[in-house]
C-alpha cells in the first residue's frame, strides 16, 4: 500500500503522540524513497532520546552538524521538499492511516519470512508461535488492556521501553517537599491527591501544579475543572503565569497582558497547558473521549492530567449511589487509576476532608491524617501519594500552607509537617520554608503541639521582653 511518505513525515514532526507511537511500530527501511529512510530514521531517534519530536528546523541542525558535506548534497533537499506543500489536517489522518496499514503489512511479511518463525512452523511448536503472534499483536496495539508476559519477555520490554516512553520517568509536581517525598516526583501511571478542607487551597496549589510542570518541566499538562467555570479558572492560572493579583485581573484580564506573558508564549507554554471546564457531573470515560479527540485531531496527549476535583464525578459503571459515599468515591478512584495506567498519564486530583480537618478551634486542630478522609479511605487505596494540606495563621496578614505526607507508596513516608510561604491572592506557593519547630504543651490529660500561629506570638513575646 503506497502513501504520500513526505506528508507521513510532516505529519510525525507535527504530531507527537504519533511520532512515539511510530517509532516502536514502523521501521525507516520500510519508506520506498530512499533518501526519506535516514530523515525517518533520525526523527524516530530523536524522539526516543528526549521524548519529544523534532521539528524540520531541527532535522535541518542536526544532519548539517553530523556532515556538512552530506547534508549540503543530499538532506537539505530532501527536508526542504517535505515542507514544499503542506499537508492539511484531514490529509494527515489519512496518509498516518495508510502507513499504520502498511506498517502491520510489512511487519507481519517479516515475521512469516523469519527463519526462527519458520522452524517453529516446521517443528510444530505452536506455543512459541502463538507467543510471537501475540507479540506481533500487542506491538501494533491490540485493543485488549490486559498483558501477559513471562518473566524474561517482562523485563526485556522494560528495558527497551526505558528512555523512550515516560514510564520510568518521574515528573517533579514543582513542589519541593512533595517532590522530596515522593522521590524525585510521580510516574506516569500513578495517581496522586491532595487532601485538604474546603476553601484551604486546593484548587490553587492544582494550578500551581499544573504551571510548574507544564512551564518549568515542559510536559503536556490538562487542567480539568468541573468546579470552577473556565473563566475563573484562566484567571487563576493568568494571576500564576503572571503574578498580578486575581482581584486585579476580574476587574480588568488587561492588566495581566504583560512581556511576561509575551514570553511564556515566546516559550510555547500555550502548546504545553490546555484548560477544560466541564459543568456536569462527569464520568472518566466522558474524559477519556474527550482526551481521545484532541489525541486523533492534533497529535496533542497529555503527560499529565491535573483535575478538579475527584468530588464532582461520577462512576464510569452503573450501580452507585451517592448516599453511599465510600463506594461512590471509591468507584471513581478505581476509573482515574485505570485511566493514568491505560493511557501512561500522571493524574493529579484533589479530595475533600470530612468536618474534623477545620472545623475545630485553630489552636487545637488535629493532627492532619488519612481518618479526616471524607467518607472513607475507599477513594485513597489507589493513590501512590497523598499529601495533606491544609492553611494556618500567622497573623491577620500573614498565612502559611501546612503539608503532610500522609501516604506513600513507592518511597518512604516522612511525618514532618512542613509550612510554605503563600500568597493565594497571586496563586503563588513557594518553596520557603517557615521555621515551624513544635513542642508538647501539657493540658492535663490531653497533649497537643504549638500551631505556628503560636511560635509567632511567643517569638514577638521573647522580643519585647528582651
Amino acid at each position: 500500500m503506497k502513501f504520500d511518505e513526505k506528508a507521513f513525515l510532516y505529519a510525525l514532526t507535527a504530531r507527537p503522540e504519533d511520532a512515539r507511537k511510530f517509532a516502536t511500530s514502523f521501521k525507516p527501511s520500510w519508506l520506498n524513497t530512499s533518501e526519506l529512510v535516514p530523515i525517518l530514521a533520525e526523527l524516530f531517534a530523536f524522539t526516543r532520546k528526549h521524548g519529544e519530536q523534532p521539528s524540520i528546523n531541527t532535522l535541518h541542525k542536526v544532519f548539517e552538524d553530523k556532515d556538512k558535506e552530506a547534508y549540503d548534497l543530499r538532506y537539505k533537499a530532501a527536508l526542504d521538499s517535505i515542507t514544499e506543500t503542506i499537508p492539511d489536517r484531514s490529509t494527515q489522518l489519512y496518509t498516518l492511516g495508510k502507513a499504520r496499514d502498511t506498517g502491520v503489512v510489512r511487519d507481519f511479511q517479516e515475521l512469516s519470512a523469519d527463519q526462527g518463525f519458520l522452524k517453529k512452523q516446521a517443528e510444530l511448536e505452536g506455543g512459541d508461535m502463538l507467543k510471537a503472534l501475540y507479540r506481533f499483536l500487542t506491538k501494533h496495539g491490540d485493543l485488549n488492556e490486559d498483558r501477559t508476559m513471562d518473566v524474561r519477555e517482562a523485563i526485556d520490554n522494560l528495558i527497551d521501553s526505558h528512555g523512550f516512553t515516560p514510564e520510568l520517568v518521574r515528573i517533579p509536581c514543582g513542589i519541593h517537599v512533595i517532590d522530596k517525598w515522593t522521590g524525585g516526583g510521580l510516574r506516569t501511571k500513578q495517581l496522586g491527591i491532595i487532601m485538604a478542607p474546603t476553601g484551604d487551597g486546593k484548587s490553587s496549589m492544582l494550578v500551581n501544579m499544573a504551571h510548574k510542570m507544564s512551564a518549568v518541566e515542559e510536559r503536556r499538562v490538562w487542567l480539568v475543572t468541573n468546579e470552577l467555570s473556565l473563566e475563573e479558572q484562566t484567571e487563576r492560572v493568568l494571576s500564576k503565569i503572571t503574578g498580578v493579583k486575581v482581584q486585579d485581573i476580574i476587574d480588568d484580564p488587561g492588566v495581566a497582558y504583560t512581556p511576561e506573558l509575551e514570553r511564556k508564549w515566546r516559550e510555547g507554554l500555550h502548546e504545553k497547558l490546555r484548560i477544560t471546564e466541564v459543568n456536569r457531573e462527569v464520568s472518566v470515560d466522558d474524559l477519556e473521549s474527550e482526551m481521545m479527540k484532541w489525541v486523533n485531531l492534533l497529535g496533542w496527549k497529555p503527560d499529565v492530567l491535573v483535575l478538579d476535583f475527584i468530588e464532582r464525578m461520577r462512576p464510569c459503571d452503573t450501580g452507585y449511589s451517592r448516599d453511599r459515599v465510600w463506594d461512590w468515591l471509591g468507584a471513581i478512584s478505581r476509573d482515574l487509576s485505570r485511566f493514568a495506567k491505560r493511557h501512561n498519564i500522571l493524574v493529579w486530583t484533589a479530595a475533600q476532608t470530612n468536618r474534623s480537618g477545620f472545623g475545630r478551634d485553630p489552636k487545637k486542630r488535629d493532627p492532619l491524617s488519612l481518618e479526616m478522609a471524607q467518607g472513607s479511605v475507599k477513594h485513597l487505596q489507589e493513590a501512590a501519594c497523598i499529601i495533606g494540606m491544609r492553611q494556618q495563621e500567622l497573623s491577620d496578614e500573614e498565612i502559611v500552607m501546612e503539608l503532610v505526607d500522609l501516604k506513600q507508596r513507592f518511597a518512604k513516608r516522612s511525618k514532618r509537617s512542613v509550612f510554605l510561604e503563600v500568597d493565594l491572592s497571586r496563586m503563588s506557593i513557594t518553596n520557603n520554608e517557615v521555621e515551624a519547630d513544635t513542642c508538647e504543651v501539657d493540658e492535663g490529660p490531653r497533649k497537643r503541639k504549638y500551631t505556628p500561629a503560636e511560635l509567632q506570638a511567643q517569638k514577638k513575646a521573647k522580643a519585647n521582653k528582651g
